[in-house]
């Protein structure tokens, strides 16, 4: 069973320099590029996708894209996701769960085969720190082997660009969530 709300919390900006290799201009909470979604009118090369880093969704203020979002002006990552994807919503919620390792009741198969978290949480089962501790560096571990993960037929070339912007994303987003957490925030 896929947890939805904790999907949508998989940040946006992450997904489209990770998984979609987008450069985004980034000022202040806000990221910008030549947008990316299929249903964007071809030629169009205006900036006119926007990511908003704080809420975590995104727009784009084309109105092909729009027309073709059923109206919808953006969304959110499940959103991005099926559209880039041309899968529904589930599909998008499934395939985002397993790049990230988040939002799935169950757990991964690949953390069965290792060390599994209440082995780690037996040395000191009342740290809550501990617990999420664990959760972190799991979720890290699946970013890490999906990124790192050589596509069919990728060049070098494109292989290492994508891992630099995938781990520059994954670095921004942790700064971001330190500076958050040092202002009492919470972090996304």
């Amino acid at each position: 069973m896929l947890d939805f709300e904790a999907i949508k919390q998989i940040s946006v900006a992450d997904v489209a320099t990770g998984r979609y290799h987008l450069q985004l201009a980034h000022k202040g909470d806000y990221a910008t590029c030549t947008c990316p979604l299929p249903t964007h009118k071809q030629g169009d090369r205006s900036r006119s996708f926007s990511i908003n880093i704080k809420r975590n969704y995104w727009r784009c203020f084309s109105e092909s894209c729009n027309a073709n979002n059923g109206g919808k002006k953006g969304g959110d990552v499940i959103n991005l996701v099926a559209l880039m994807e041309g899968c529904g919503s589930k599909d998008a919620a499934e395939r985002l769960s397993g790049w990230y390792g988040v939002g799935k009741k169950e757990t991964p198969q690949r953390m069965v085969e290792g060390s599994s978290a209440t082995e780690h949480q037996k040395v000191n089962p009342d740290s809550s720190t501990s617990t999420d501790s664990v959760k972190y560096m799991e979720g890290i571990d699946v970013w890490f082997d999906e990124l790192f993960k050589r596509r069919e037929k990728e060049a070098d070339v494109d292989y290492w660009k994508r891992a630099r912007n995938g781990v520059k994303a994954k670095l921004i987003e942790s700064f971001r969530n330190g500076k958050r957490q040092a202002q009492g925030l919470p972090t996304q």
